[in-house]
């Protein structure tokens, strides 16, 4: 068992404290301020906060640290009370024809987004990460794939640190989450779809669960339940595919060459609130109270990952990603649109 140092553990929380302040400074101005006023869901304001004082060099070195830890355990953190909002039986009630879809689409757009990525010239890193993001639930993915394969070895040659193809890829799947919003309620209504098929193709399809609602909302009621349920069944298969990215990554171990394992603590824990939650009947007032904790925790963890993000430099590097990204965007919507037509 390790020994445990108070003074070391009070020392790095020293060293944190002030960047995660600022984190949690931005957080709220994300959720409780901005997200407010601003049609878009807070997650994508506090991508942007940190992007911006990043970019416009507003980061202090005394924030470096927290900031970097911000990224990390609250995320984590959040992705297990994430597991809190999912319901089996809710997710079994849409029907095999919708579970196949979200199955095909996922499978799909995660492995043919990473096979794809070389024509691109993106790096297997940053592949890996952009097809998470796109195929599961944006931003959360991408961050919970970071942590499984971060090994702090920098045994990949063309990315020799996490930290760069992580923020490029919360960039890229935060750009193509925000067109698809747009994009598609206006291509299901000069399509003719139904409220019910518009709301399995965005659920699909869109990146973010705030995406999701966005786009829902913008074609009625009905596609704005439908999308939500379906996106939520895509946020369940976050497990599988971060065991996917570690059994992927398995030959590489930690600096201390350490095999981490299979599946993180925090994909255990998501998986243990999801059985919880389709077990018993968490009261509505603590169910809504846990959201907004959930909720925070991620705005809190997105300040410090788009803190990570320096967008002068990904417009000058990032184009291979920017592409990728784009193929893997499209290659959702095509297949969920695809299993839309043929089976419902």
């Amino acid at each position: 068992m390790p020994h445990f140092d108070p003074e070391r553990w009070a020392d790095r929380g020293y060293e944190i404290l002030p960047g995660a302040v600022l984190a949690f400074v931005g957080a709220v101005l994300a959720h409780r301020v901005l997200g407010e006023w601003l049609p878009v869901s807070s997650l994508l304001i506090a991508i942007a906060i940190g992007i911006m004082i990043r970019t416009l060099g507003w980061v202090p070195d005394w924030g470096e640290v927290g900031l970097k830890w911000a990224g990390k355990f609250p995320l984590r953190l959040g992705i297990v009370l994430l597991g809190l909002q999912l319901a089996l039986g809710d997710i079994f009630d849409l029907g095999w024809e919708v579970l196949v879809i979200v199955v095909v689409t996922v499978s799909v757009t995660f492995f043919g987004t990473r096979l794809i990525g070389p024509l691109f010239g993106a790096d297997r890193t940053t592949s890996a990460l952009v097809a998470t993001g796109t195929a599961i639930c944006g931003a959360s993915a991408v961050a919970a794939g970071s942590a499984v394969l971060d090994r702090g070895d920098g045994r990949d040659r063309q990315a020799r640190h996490i930290a760069g193809p992580t923020a490029t890829a919360l960039a890229v799947v935060t750009v193509w989450g925000t067109i698809a919003m747009v994009v598609l309620p206006a291509l299901a209504a000069v399509l003719g779809m139904g409220q019910r098929s518009a709301g399995v193709w965005i659920g699909a399809s869109v990146h973010e669960v705030g995406q999701v609602v966005a786009a829902g909302g913008i074609v009625g009621a009905t596609a704005l339940t439908v999308a939500t349920v379906v996106k939520l069944a895509r946020v369940l298969l976050l497990a599988p595919a971060v065991v996917a990215l570690r059994l992927g990554d398995a030959g590489g171990g930690s600096a201390t060459g350490k095999r981490p394992p299979v599946m993180p603590w925090f994909v255990v824990g998501f998986l243990a609130a999801v059985a919880v939650n389709s077990v018993t009947e968490v009261p509505a007032e603590t169910a809504a109270f846990i959201t907004q904790v959930t909720t925070m925790l991620i705005t809190f963890a997105m300040v410090g990952l788009g803190a990570g993000v320096d967008l002068k430099q990904l417009l000058r590097t990032g184009a291979p990603a920017l592409l990728l990204g784009g193929a893997g965007s499209v290659l959702a919507a095509g297949t969920a649109f695809g299993g839309v037509v043929v089976l419902l």
